[in-house]
């Protein structure tokens, strides 16, 4: 069918990837192009297959690297669509989704249905940010502070680090800059974002 939409499936549970590839390869609109257990094996995927949609999780390999890998594909020219869909449901994971570039975000917690709904939306350009009241209305919030602030692409990295917990030391050691470096690139976030402390991005 010429309006098939290509897949690329990452997932490092082998029982959970076999499960989106049986329901989503019996869909007659969507077409599984690839399936990748880590970053590595996914980007190579995107490069080789160059797919319409790609489906990841916000953890891969036990770490947040759904993320980051989110970040990668966006960079890429080929213009894939990333959905998130994810078991985490915490009022910082949607944001982290949403600056890591993402164009739709899922929680396991619904039923298969929304699921096809998700993928077949965001495969046609449309953006689905589906998560439970609380964790969206957080989320939402905090898009429009981001759109309406002037956060450079290292403030941006910054908040990515500060809405996943890390202290200033361990951004130090993940960027490989100072503490009083980070200490200034913290308050510039805080006061572009018209926030006065870290507590206040989830609440």
């Amino acid at each position: 069918m010429s309006d098939r939409r290509t897949v690329l499936l990452v997932e490092d549970h082998p029982i959970v990837r076999l499960g989106l590839a049986t329901l989503l390869g019996a869909q007659d609109d969507f077409e599984i192009v690839a399936e990748a257990a880590s970053a590595a094996e996914a980007l190579a995927a995107v490069a080789r297959c160059r797919p319409d949609l790609v489906i990841l999780p916000l953890r891969l390999g036990g770490v947040r690297d759904g993320l980051e890998l989110c970040r990668e594909i966006k960079s890429m020219d080929h213009g894939s669509k990333v959905m998130m869909y994810t078991s985490y449901t915490g009022k910082s994971d949607a944001s982290l989704a949403f600056l890591s570039g993402a164009d739709s975000f899922l929680t396991k917690e619904h039923a298969e249905g929304r699921l096809l709904e998700t993928a077949r939306a965001t495969a046609q350009g449309n953006r689905v940010w589906d998560l439970n009241s609380d964790t969206d209305e957080s989320a939402r919030k905090l898009e429009v502070r981001v759109q309406a602030s002037s956060l450079t692409r290292r403030e941006q990295e910054m908040l990515g680090f500060m809405l996943q917990r890390y202290s200033n030391s361990e951004i130090a050691r993940e960027l490989f800059v100072s503490i009083p470096t980070v200490k200034t690139h913290v308050s510039n976030v805080l006061q572009k974002l018209g926030i006065e402390s870290r507590k206040d991005l989830f609440e």
